[in-house]
């Protein structure tokens, strides 16, 4: 289903806001699926109105100002709701080094694994959150050419804290709690596994702990140097949420309805970049070449019997050849045959429609 990647600079609190944004979706989920055992509808979501309660001239009652609710999804929309499942990936989840970003080498091994990882759980009934720096956005498109190829949703979500602000929080988890950055920690020990999130059926942690892993000071400096911002005039970085870091909470239903509510992947049409090709027959060129050489071989044999102009039969082939009144050439031949090999190379057609589309080709350029 969507693809929620969040991005933005290191210890900027991504992760707190992903907790968040997981927890509102399992609601939402859940929700879902008792109202699909109960056999009712959602209840709508309360608006709540900003007017404040005003009395009646006709009496002294109080009355409160109510909004109309909005509609309530059919049974169809609940079904597909409550199928969806909600997956958190981030570099603890995968047992993953803060470290693996000081050289190129380990921090591309590292990327790739997180995009394995999002691939392999990306499909039109799960959502997954991707927890994890996003900064490229070489990066961030190839993860949009991902969820197209799906024809799902997708959106990038933008946690906007001041450098300062994350070199204060980082400062906090050093003082807290400091990690040997040298030595192996084993996926069982307490501190791998301070952030990563239970999997499902388990109860999910609400916050962070002091615990959490700091990351060293010139790692820091350096993702944040590099760190390249998202914009939301890019096809791949759009729709853009954009989080600062002073708000508490973050627009959960907005995010809600651009990737799981109905208009959304509505107007998603995957483009020839996405689209997986079909697998071509193995004999296929061999096929072509053989097919259009044979049938310019049959007319030059018919115009060295003398027949210039009228009809010539091909065999195992509906359609027929028109000669034109004056003789052609052979150079004249196979250049049509070149332009027509040409064209069918990349757009494979049926080994048995191969005559029948060349003799078609032919009487067009006579």
């Amino acid at each position: 289903m969507p693809l929620i990647m969040l991005t933005g600079y290191p210890c900027s609190g991504k992760t707190t806001r992903a907790l968040i944004l997981r927890d509102f979706f399992i609601e939402r989920i859940a929700a879902a699926q008792a109202a699909q055992k109960s056999g009712l509808s959602l209840p709508p979501t309360p608006q709540p109105s900003d007017d404040p309660p005003f009395l009646s001239e006709s009496s002294t009652t109080t009355t409160t100002a109510t909004t109309t609710p909005s509609p309530s999804p059919d049974l169809t929309e609940i079904a597909r709701i409550s199928r969806l499942k909600v997956h958190l990936i981030n570099i603890d989840s995968l047992y993953l080094p803060r470290t693996s970003y000081r050289d190129a080498r380990s921090e591309k091994e590292s990327r790739s694994t997180e995009y394995s990882a999002i691939k392999r759980h990306l499909s039109k009934d799960d959502i997954v959150i991707s927890d994890s720096l996003n900064y490229i956005k070489g990066y961030r498109y190839q993860l949009y050419c991902e969820a197209k190829a799906l024809l799902t949703p997708s959106c990038v979500v933008h946690i906007a804290s001041p450098p300062e602000q994350c070199r204060l929080w980082n400062s906090s988890r050093l003082l807290s709690h400091v990690p040997d950055p040298h030595s192996s920690v084993s996926p069982k020990s307490p501190d791998a596994m301070m952030c990563i999130l239970p999997v499902e059926g388990e109860p999910h942690k609400k916050q962070l702990t002091l615990a959490t892993p700091a990351w060293e000071e010139d790692i820091l400096e350096n993702l944040i140097f590099r760190y390249e911002e998202p914009n939301g005039m890019n096809r791949w970085d759009s729709p853009l949420f954009t989080v600062p870091w002073v708000d508490e909470k973050m627009d959960c239903e907005a995010i809600w309805d651009a990737v799981v509510g109905k208009e959304a992947g509505a107007k998603i049409k995957a483009n020839v970049a996405t689209v997986i090709k079909p697998a071509r027959e193995a004999d296929y060129l061999h096929e072509l070449d053989k097919t259009t050489q044979e049938i310019v071989s049959l007319i030059l044999e018919a115009q060295r019997n003398g027949m210039v102009g009228g009809e010539l039969k091909v065999s195992d082939c509906k359609e027929v050849v028109n000669l034109p009144p004056t003789t052609v050439s052979l150079p004249q031949l196979q250049r049509i045959r070149r332009q027509f090999i040409s064209l069918n190379r990349q757009h494979e057609q049926a080994k048995s429609r191969i005559k029948e589309l060349f003799v078609g080709y032919l009487n067009t350029n006579f």
